[in-house]
């Protein structure tokens, strides 16, 4: 019996296989489902000669313990059909990700119809396969233009306002901390019209860099627009987002950017109230930052809720 080639193969130019199809029986009496013939585009996905694959068992996903919990899933499916000829197979799919040697995913579509009528206690089966790496990869690039700031890297707004949206209705449900951090480089314009854009493009990319260094996993940061960010911090009181701010803050101030004196930042902090609204958090936020600001710079403000935060 064949059995499973060791990679999938190309076509000599290189060309990726297109649409690979098999043809497949699988008879009432026998637990097995073998390939009746195939074309030339499943030769390319898996390898070997159409000769080599006749009454072989088929490939439908490269893992092999996967391959066989398909076909047992499929044996299910048929089942009502082997038993009454009246039956309808809807078929059955799905899409299989795999790492290649170079270590990037590789995507492959597969699903497997019924074809024609049942003939002498067999039944004809269609499999489809389509490699669908260029696609997905293409897709997940448009998502990361949609969601991701270009220069940072970073999230950008709308992303963010869909994650807040969602943490905020989180919390409302289970009654959990949420704080809120607005951060603003404090006289960034100063920096433009000194040291010129290319370098205040250069402040905001590290900064972007010492943020992602600076906290955990489940908070979300953001470029909100110009030289302002935004840190979204999940189970977190305010008192927690006050330590993290500041130690984001000092973290700025003694990094050493592109430009002589430094760079120092200003900070709102704000913990989400119960049932609050999401216009009412970005308020009160933005008149944290805004006293913070007012106050001197380079210090953390939880707009009068907890004494301003400003160290060496």
């Amino acid at each position: 019996m064949y059995q499973h080639y060791a990679r999938p193969g190309q076509d000599a130019d290189g060309e990726e296989p297109g649409h690979a199809v098999a043809i497949l029986s699988v008879q009432g009496s026998s637990p097995g489902v073998h390939i009746v013939d195939v074309n030339t585009d499943y030769q390319r996905l898996w390898g070997g000669s159409r000769e080599e694959w006749l009454g072989a068992a088929p490939i439908i996903v490269q893992q092999e313990a996967a391959n066989r919990q398909i076909v047992d899933q499929l044996h299910d499916a048929l089942n009502p059909l082997l038993n009454d000829a009246e039956s309808f197979f809807e078929g059955i799919g799905g899409l299989e990700v795999n790492r290649r040697h170079d270590g990037s995913r590789r995507y492959v579509e597969w699903r497997i119809t019924a074809m024609g009528v049942r003939h002498n206690d067999a039944i004809t089966l269609v499999l489809t396969q389509r490699d669908v790496t260029e696609q997905m990869e293409k897709e997940a690039q448009l998502e990361r233009l949609a969601t991701t700031d270009m220069l940072t890297g970073l999230v950008n707004r709308s992303q963010f306002d869909a994650v807040l949206k969602s943490e905020v209705n989180r919390q409302c449900r289970y009654a959990r901390p949420l704080s809120l951090i607005m951060l603003d480089i404090d006289f960034f314009k100063n920096i433009n019209d000194s040291y010129g854009h290319d370098i205040g493009d250069q402040v905001l990319v590290e900064l972007a860099h010492l943020l992602k260094r600076n906290l955990r996993k489940a908070d979300c940061c953001a470029r909100w627009g110009g030289e302002e960010f935004m840190l979204l911090a999940p189970e977190t009181s305010l008192e927690q987002a006050v330590r993290l701010a500041e130690k984001v803050r000092a973290a700025i101030k003694h990094t050493d950017f592109p430009i002589q004196g430094g760079v120092t930042a200003s900070f709102g902090v704000v913990e989400v109230y119960s049932q609050e609204s999401i216009k009412n958090v970005m308020k009160r936020v933005d008149n944290a930052l805004y006293l913070a600001k007012e106050e001197g710079r380079d210090q953390v403000s939880t707009g009068g809720l907890l004494p301003a935060v400003k160290q060496a």
